[in-house]
């Protein structure tokens, strides 16, 4: 089976890869990985889009990207706004798990960096139970300061994919910095991915990841979040200022342009 043809546009600047489902994400990954190809995938949100207009170093970063996963449910209605393709959300945590079941089948050895000991010691163990023959080629926990050292060692490891769970923005700031240090094919920051792994935070009910509210439920738990979501409206309002000084009157018809 011939997967479909991968398109990207751009919201407020920065690149979005629009696939069509998770399974077209991963296939497109794998193959870029059996290829040789480098691939440096990072995940878009709102609140990423934001920094990025706020912070140029950032930025540069950001575009050094070669897969940029539609992560965000602001993300996937601001690409419809602007450009009237229906595409669905790949969120970070779910194509990380998606990428793992692959990897396996497809005898792809992965590299785990990032979170506390106890978590990353925790996530590597219940790796073991759920994927006997997911090759683990090396893992180390972020609270390494070396990075000569980290590279080398990553390096040595012979890993396909590099996982790493430092948190937004320091994951991608970290891979961006090293990535043409860094030997292993295919790389991407997971966030708290890890934290889910390991059992040690649960995801959010499946009400919120079907309407794609995560956000809210984190909001919820994590009061704290409200500085970083307060970039939201603003976000908004861009894509709907953009949007009706290069659409105008399309915004009021129905687009029939979907991607299938």
């Amino acid at each position: 089976m011939i997967a479909p043809v991968v398109r990207q546009t751009e919201v407020l600047g920065i690149p979005i890869t629009c696939f069509n489902s998770y399974e077209h994400a991963v296939h497109t990954i794998v193959e870029r990985i059996q290829e040789g190809r480098k691939t440096f995938c990072i995940a878009i949100n709102p609140e990423k889009v934001c920094f990025c207009h706020g912070d140029r170093a950032f930025a540069s970063i950001v575009r050094r990207g070669h897969v940029y996963i539609c992560d965000g449910v602001g993300t996937c209605a601001a690409v419809r706004l602007l450009r009237g393709w229906r595409i669905p959300r790949v969120t970070g945590v779910k194509l990380f798990f998606a990428l793992l079941g692959a990897a396996e089948n497809a005898g792809l050895r992965v590299f785990l960096f990032g979170a506390k000991p106890g978590t990353n010691d925790a996530a590597y163990e219940k790796l073991r139970k759920e994927h006997p023959k997911l090759q683990i080629a090396g893992r180390l926990d972020g609270y390494h300061r070396d990075d000569a050292q980290i590279v080398r060692q990553i390096n040595a490891s012979g890993a396909h994919m590099l996982f790493a769970a430092l948190g937004s923005p320091r994951q991608e700031r970290w891979l961006g910095e090293h990535l043409d240090m860094l030997e292993v094919p295919f790389c991407m920051g997971v966030g708290g991915s890890f934290d889910i792994l390991s059992g040690r935070v649960k995801r959010a009910p499946e009400v919120f990841q079907r309407t794609g509210t995560e956000f809210l439920y984190r909001l919820i738990c994590e009061p704290w979040r409200w500085r970083r979501q307060s970039v939201l409206p603003r976000f908004a309002m861009s894509v709907l200022s953009e949007a009706i000084s290069t659409r105008g009157l399309k915004l009021f018809t129905t687009s029939r342009e979907s991607y299938e």
